[in-house]
């Protein structure tokens, strides 16, 4: 991978004469300890230099034992083979399934799809509304002020529906319905218009991307912060999670370049984050902008955030102070569960185990029998390598020792105090082709405007829009450490299978491209060099690139 610069250590010995007398000093200076500039790129793993030209011998195994067969559409929804023949983790397992695909009691008041199904579709992407009039049910945005604090009233996402006792049917927002009414609405409708940017490709291929506009109307709660940030978030695929979380920190830090030391234009910058239970400071790697250090605290905080299910570690309804209408549709609730929660601890910690526990799709374009990959497979993978993909999509991390959950360790029935480590994903040699670190990835937003639906300027009423337009992938909405031009290398396992798993699934964070090569000529800031180098490839190059992204 990356080279190893060490400035070569040089000892000066002077040796000083004296003028008159016999007697010859010798002054021995100490030698001087050389600085040395370890370059990104060196897991202490134990494992030989990735070659970018011949696969590792167990590369099709992107999750190592925790690989499924299955290419189906039920390819992302698989367990970790291991646990399949022990009684007691296989129905841990089976629980948080339930869980997973089930409506909670206590749901709401404000929330954007009753289900964590709901939003990862088969355990897979969630999907862009096919028009303005579908309400966004498995994508949302994102809101705060331009330094990234929560707005004052709406807090730090959009809820889409609401509820009211007596009504089965989540409530779209009502322009300050919930204002005038004292009615629990949705807070806000949000919408993406498109517009077709033609593009060619340096061999004279023409292409075309959808820029996106978002666009919103029905505030329910009054006015957004006059400085305020959005940001669309499509829900993202969630099995591998486990993997991930259990790489060594030291190995994915040996990755991270924010100061850019080997001048190859890419940083790579870690964040660390507060882990809510055990209050240590912990790398983050989970979220689109790196927010969340665990799959259980990724978890519950979609638990309420996305749900309204409040929880051990997200104790709090999804109503902020400002909002009296959700406040007092909340008291109504009957909070059956655990300390008056809507989930208990153990129904938590069995949706963590799920979640940790699905398995990654074995990769495609490999021959078991005769152990030998696809040429166009292989050539392709070389391109990753040549066009500088893989210095950001990290092909191959180890997994240390995949700690028990903080909540103790999950059965049937009860939750135990002990926190016995997951065997099934330890000490694992994966591929997911991430490095879980930001990069800033270019582009700019104006400023967020207020229009009709004709695009006049307007300052208030119901048919006065927030509109956002930006440029390139950013948002312009600082989130944790993030800024509002950076995200999180995505990882890339399971990428051929997305359209098997849900066909109207697309890509990116806000799903603006409907196409793996629509997703790589989105790519700006560091990942300028890569989409360049794709630009510039010939047409059978360009499809051996597809071709093995197509086998991950």
């Amino acid at each position: 991978m990356k080279k190893q610069f060490c400035v070569v250590s040089c000892v000066v010995w002077l040796v000083a004469c004296g003028g008159g007398g016999n007697e010859q000093k010798t002054e021995v200076i100490p030698p001087v300890t050389p600085p040395s500039v370890v370059m990104p790129g060196q897991p202490d793993d134990g494992l030989a230099a990735l070659s970018p030209i011949t696969p590792d011998n167990v590369e099709h195994l992107a999750g190592g034992d925790v690989t499924t067969i299955v290419s189906n559409q039920d390819a992302f929804s698989q367990s970790a083979p291991a646990i399949r023949s022990d009684f007691e983790l296989d129905g841990v397992f089976k629980s948080g399934d339930h869980l997973f695909r089930g409506v909670h009691a206590g749901q709401g008041p404000l929330f954007n799809n009753p289900t964590c199904q709901g939003c990862h579709i088969k355990d897979g992407r969630g999907e862009v509304p096919s028009h303005p009039s579908e309400a966004m049910s498995s994508m949302f945005l994102r809101i705060s002020d331009a330094q990234g604090n929560a707005d004052p009233i709406y807090g730090d996402q959009i809820q889409t529906f609401g509820l009211k006792t007596g009504q089965s049917q989540g409530l779209l927002p009502k322009h300050r319905g919930a204002i005038e009414e004292g009615i629990a609405y949705g807070e806000a409708y949000a919408w993406v218009e498109y517009k077709l940017i033609e593009g060619v490709f340096d061999d004279g291929t023409p292409y075309q991307l959808r820029q996106p506009t978002y666009k919103v109307k029905d505030l329910s709660y009054g006015d957004f912060n006059p400085d305020v940030r959005l940001s669309p978030r499509v829900t993202p695929s969630i099995f591998g999670a486990g993997l991930l979380e259990a790489i060594p920190e030291a190995s994915i830090l040996s990755y991270a370049d924010a100061d850019d030391v080997n001048k190859d234009g890419i940083s790579g910058r870690a964040v660390f984050v507060t882990e809510p239970i055990s209050l240590q400071s912990k790398l983050a790697r989970f979220g689109y902008k790196a927010v969340t250090a665990s799959v259980l605290q990724q978890i519950s905080g979609a638990y309420r955030g996305d749900m309204g299910i409040t929880n051990v570690v997200a104790t709090q309804e999804s109503c902020t102070d400002l909002q009296p209408a959700c406040i007092e549709q909340a008291a109504q609730e009957q909070d059956k569960e655990q300390d008056g929660l809507d989930l208990s601890a153990l129904a938590l910690a069995q949706v963590e185990f799920y979640n940790r526990l699905l398995a990654v799709p074995m990769r495609r374009g490999f021959d078991s029998n005769s152990q030998s990959w696809q040429a166009d497979v292989l050539a392709g993978r070389t391109l990753f390598f040549n066009a500088q993909c893989a210095s950001c999509h990290i092909p191959r991390h180890k997994t240390g020792e995949a700690q028990g959950s903080l909540l103790g360790d999950a059965g049937l029935l009860d939750l135990a105090d002990s926190r016995t480590p997951i065997a099934a994903l330890s000490n694992q040699v994966i591929y997911p082709y991430t490095d879980l670190l930001l990069h800033d990835m270019g582009g700019a937003c104006e400023l967020i405007a207020r229009e009709t639906a004709q695009g006049e300027a307007c300052d208030d009423g119901a048919q006065c829009y927030w509109v956002q337009r930006c440029q390139g992938l950013a948002d312009d909405r600082p989130e944790g450490s993030a800024s509002g031009t950076e995200w999180k290398t995505p990882p890339l396992w399971g990428l051929g299978l997305v359209k098997t798993v849900n066909p109207r699934a697309t890509f990116l964070h806000d799903g603006r491209a409907r196409s793996i090569s629509e997703a790589v000529l989105w790519h700006g800031g560091e990942a300028s060099a890569a989409k360049d180098n794709f630009k510039a490839m010939t047409l059978t190059e360009r499809d051996q690139l597809l071709t093995f992204l197509n086998s991950l």
